[in-house]
């Protein structure tokens, strides 16, 4: 009898580790991707980043942040050929960009920063580092989980990092998304 307790317990206490793990394994992803990011290495960070949809993240909201900008400008019939052209030329020169930018070293510094500003020039590398960024975080379902990162001024953009789930245990950052200016 106390030998059949004993094997219900601890299979009990096996499925409640595993669960535990489950549940917080984005978190540990993330804790994981974090010190990755400050030991610089790319090669254990580039395992838990999905660079092909992030990269698409990225062009969709560069792209919906150029035509709210196009769209407030000139709306005379010369204007809007104007601006079609502009857009053209905007897309194609910004599709470089972000193919250029998505590398791990950027997308580890802005993981570090909590912004997708480039370095500044001069910036020194071992300059001293920013205590680590609050945030609140929130899971979408069994498959996405998403950490808001909160900014350090007023006016400043909220960025969110979103994770998604591959295999069990397993999470890749997928997406980036950049909100709106915080409240001043």
């Amino acid at each position: 009898m106390k030998a059949t307790h004993l094997k219900l317990g601890l299979a009990t206490l096996c499925l409640a580790a595993g669960a535990a793990y489950w549940y917080y394994s984005p978190l540990i992803a993330l804790h994981q991707m974090r010190a990755a990011a400050r030991e610089n290495n790319a090669e254990s960070f580039n395992e838990r980043v999905d660079y092909p949809r992030l990269r698409e993240s990225v062009k969709l909201q560069l792209s919906a942040v150029m035509n709210e900008e196009v769209g407030r400008r000139d709306t005379s019939a010369f204007g809007e050929a104007g601006t079609a052209i502009g857009k053209m030329l905007g897309m194609a020169l910004a599709d470089k960009m972000v193919d250029a930018m998505v590398r791990p070293e950027f997308v580890m510094r802005a993981m570090e920063q909590g912004t997708l500003h480039p370095r500044p020039h001069g910036a020194r590398e071992d300059a001293p580092k920013k205590p680590d960024r609050k945030y609140t975080s929130e899971r979408v379902g069994l498959g996405q989980f998403i950490m808001h990162l909160e900014p350090d001024n007023p006016g400043e953009r909220r960025m969110s990092l979103v994770m998604e789930r591959h295999g069990l245990v397993s999470w890749k950052l997928a997406e980036v998304r950049m909100g709106s200016p915080a409240a001043r």
